[in-house]
């Protein structure tokens, strides 16, 4: 599903982000990549999202190459992935319209739009409040939002990027919980996060990223 072969990148200013990654997941694996912040864990999640494009090394996803990819095949992948950035944008809307507009903007019908989004947001414990505003929502409920609105266009491969920050003990949990039943699904996960993750997170393998480099 993901192998990443000496992967390097540096920033605007020259600094090295990351220094000669490697790794390796396989399908419907859970991967968890801990490190403190700064560390390239936001960065290395998108590099595999093909938001950025790879200076050095070898990324590949879906068995195509990030750095060949023309401009229209990116994009063609990047519906494939679904990537929840920390801090995920939600729009000033109901929970069930933040699932909409992204359908119907992908090309869904109105009432395929709908339907697809009440499954994702079944998948999250969410149903109960999809006529919610976002405003309304805590901290806990609006990382499950996010999480529905990257599932509901039912990627294979998701990238999650610190979806336990700023939680208490039993939200961070909960939300472990829920990632674990969605990537049940039959989906590849990689979660990115200060850690220590969940204890009901279902791990089949824990990295840590370390001054851009890859220990575990």
């Amino acid at each position: 599903m993901v192998q990443v072969s000496e992967l390097s990148y540096a920033d605007a200013d020259g600094i090295r982000v990351l220094d000669d990654i490697h790794l390796h997941v396989e399908r419907e694996e859970m991967i968890v990549i801990t490190g403190p912040a700064v560390a390239g864990k936001s960065t290395l999640l998108r590099l595999l999202a093909a938001q950025i494009t790879p200076q050095t090394g070898q990324i590949l996803v879906h068995g195509r190459n990030i750095a060949r990819l023309s401009r229209h095949k990116a994009i063609g992948l990047r519906r494939r992935i679904g990537y929840m950035p920390h801090s995920f944008p939600l729009l000033d809307r109901t929970v069930l319209e933040n699932l909409t507009f992204k359908l119907r903007a992908l090309g869904d019908f109105r009432e395929q739009a709908e339907e697809r989004a009440l499954v994702a947001l079944e998948d999250v414990g969410l149903t109960a409040r999809l006529a919610t505003p976002i405003a309304e929502l805590d901290a806990a409920d609006r990382i499950r939002t996010g999480l529905a609105v990257t599932i509901c266009n039912e990627p294979l491969l998701l990238l999650i990027d610190e979806p336990f920050a700023d939680l208490a003990p039993e939200d961070r949990e909960a939300v472990g919980s829920v990632l674990s039943r969605v990537h049940a699904r039959g989906r590849t996960t990689i979660i990115a996060t200060r850690g220590p993750a969940p204890t009901s997170l279902a791990v089949s393998c824990a990295l840590t990223l370390t001054d851009g480099r890859m220990e575990g």
